[in-house]
């Protein structure tokens, strides 16, 4: 495993298939919409000291969390306080309805956002394709993620829900650009919200959940 900032291997190491490597980074340049820096990843699949498969991929390192000061509470991104103000964006085209015609279309839409003066999108009620969160990452957009609703008024649905909020939570996960999800919408097939935000918290204990 490699890890490059621009041109220059910045740390490496070495590491069983299906074990867990850690690497260090000295002097980390912290993820922010403000400088959404991204460390490029390359990974390479040795046997008997010969490659034979690669792929890349990038990160980003940013920390999201609420602190507690003088009985008043604060969003803070990496350390320091953070004023989001974004918009609602439910994902809409007019020639594809729910789906955008080009990847072109899709940065567009981040872009004209922070043009606009946004820090912040939720997106709403729906999941992108994955190219969405990539261009969101790239240019600097923080995110709330909600959770589609669907027939929760049964056994089934709300079993359905909890699978598919875990496998989106799980697609998602390696985006800086995500930091928050959104469980329920306005009541909306609400039901055991404790349990639920307690599952989602276990699962990422990384991000906010509403």
């Amino acid at each position: 495993v490699s890890i490059n900032d621009g041109e220059q291997v910045i740390s490496s190491g070495y590491g069983a298939p299906n074990s867990e490597l850690a690497l260090t980074i000295a002097h980390p340049k912290l993820w922010s919409p403000t400088k959404p820096h991204l460390y490029d990843l390359r990974l390479s699949l040795y046997k008997q000291g010969r490659s034979i498969d690669t792929v890349n991929s990038y990160f980003g390192m940013r920390k999201i969390e609420v602190s507690h000061e003088g009985g008043s509470s604060q969003l803070k991104l990496n350390g320091q306080p953070i004023f989001q103000v974004g918009v609602l964006d439910q994902g809409y085209w007019p020639d594809g309805l729910y789906t955008a015609p080009t990847d072109a279309a899709l940065r567009y839409d981040i872009e004209t956002t922070k043009w606009l003066g946004y820090n912040l999108i939720r997106k709403h009620m729906k999941v992108e394709p994955d190219r969405w969160y990539y261009w969101a990452d790239r240019l600097g957009i923080l995110v709330w993620q909600d959770m589609p609703m669907g027939n929760n008024w049964s056994g089934w649905g709300q079993n359905t829900y909890q699978d598919e909020l875990r496998r989106m939570m799980s697609n998602l996960h390696n985006h800086p650009s995500v930091i928050t999800w959104v469980i329920f919408n306005e009541y909306w097939g609400q039901f055991s919200v404790g349990n639920v935000a307690g599952m989602v918290k276990q699962l990422d204990p990384s991000r906010l959940v509403i």
